[in-house]
């Protein structure tokens, strides 16, 4: 028994200092939030105190910057600076007071830095289109991000040294994250949907790191209709309205699958489908998406119909319609239509 007493006394003797060193890291929490979390250059930045154990809105709080106070009063909790240019470090402390006595401090540095994010489909588009290529169910989406992470000596860091973390709707793409992953290819979202693209780019010492993010759309492709000029070719500068009259006897059109998953307009993948009048046309097997109508001996009305489809994306299945009047002739006959018609 006085072994056992010994021994219970010993555990309490060196059971009591543990627990007295590890109370006052808990009496001084407080962290100190920075909003945005990666500012850009000259944006506002707000600085936010928090603690869960010291009343903030009793307590006098003291800021500085770069070692000089910017600000001074009873539960101001946060405040409102400048992110410097590229290049540059700023020190932010916060100071909590207690009956004027110094309870504890923390601080934080804005850096900034730039992070551009580009993305594109690798669906179709024509030839000198000004806007970006879309995304349709079955094609991929095309991302690069450029960051910019300049050093005090105004060198930048290469993005051979830049780590990127790639994520779709928060989830991690593992095959595509790494050092230097700044392109990657992704899979479009299913039909109709919208998925949220997000990077984060950072040095392995931390000491550069910022977040950009996207929400991309899948969009249903559509039929163009274009004018095939004998001398100036495709007219891509003006589609061919639903309804329009044309003073030609004959004309050739071009119909271009805007966003479709495809390398050209006359993809062997894609499957055109003509009809004028009702009529089926045989496609030209060296241009399938390109129709020529002629008005000789008819009443020049043509009506003429496209349906789309994939040879394996099932998703994809677009239609158009348009009705064009040619200059007519002086027989009025129609050779769209069948005799009995």
């Amino acid at each position: 028994w006085v072994f056992l007493f010994i021994i219970l006394c010993l555990g309490v003797l060196f059971a009591v200092p543990a627990y007295a060193q590890l109370n006052p890291r808990f009496d001084t929490d407080l962290t100190l939030e920075i909003s945005p979390q990666y500012p850009r250059p000259g944006e506002t930045v707000r600085m936010t105190a928090h603690s869960t154990l010291i009343d903030l809105s009793g307590a006098t709080l003291e800021w500085l910057e770069n070692g000089k106070r910017v600000g001074e009063g009873a539960g101001l909790t946060n405040t409102d600076t400048k992110a410097g240019v590229l290049g540059t470090e700023k020190p932010v402390t916060v100071i909590v007071f207690e009956h004027g006595i110094e309870r504890t401090r923390e601080s934080a540095r804005i850096h900034p830095t730039e992070l551009d994010l580009l993305w594109e489909s690798a669906s179709y588009v024509p030839p000198f289109f000004r806007g970006r290529a879309l995304p349709s169910a079955g094609t991929n989406l095309l991302f690069e991000a450029t960051p910019r992470f300049k050093r005090a000596d105004d060198t930048f860091i290469p993005v051979r040294d830049v780590t990127f973390t790639w994520r779709r709707n928060g989830y991690v793409a593992q095959k595509v994250s790494g050092r230097g992953a700044s392109r990657v290819t992704l899979e479009s979202p299913p039909l109709f949907g919208t998925d949220t693209i997000t990077v984060e780019a950072r040095t392995s010492d931390g000491l550069f790191e910022s977040a950009a993010s996207v929400r991309v759309q899948s969009v249903e492709p559509h039929i163009v209709l274009y004018e095939n000029h004998p001398l100036f070719g495709v007219m891509y500068h003006s589609a061919i309205p639903p309804r329009s009259f044309r003073p030609e006897v004959e004309m050739s059109f071009v119909a271009v699958p805007y966003f479709a998953e495809a390398l050209t307009d006359s993809d062997g993948r894609l499957i055109y489908e003509w009809k004028v009048n009702g009529n089926p046309i045989v496609n030209d097997s060296d241009r399938p998406n390109s129709i020529t109508v002629n008005a000789q001996g008819s009443s020049g009305l043509a009506r003429i119909e496209l349906a789309l489809s994939h040879a394996t994306n099932l998703f994809l299945n677009s239609f158009g319609s348009w009705i064009i009047t040619l200059l007519a002739d002086e027989d009025g006959n129609n050779p769209f239509m069948s005799p009995a018609q």
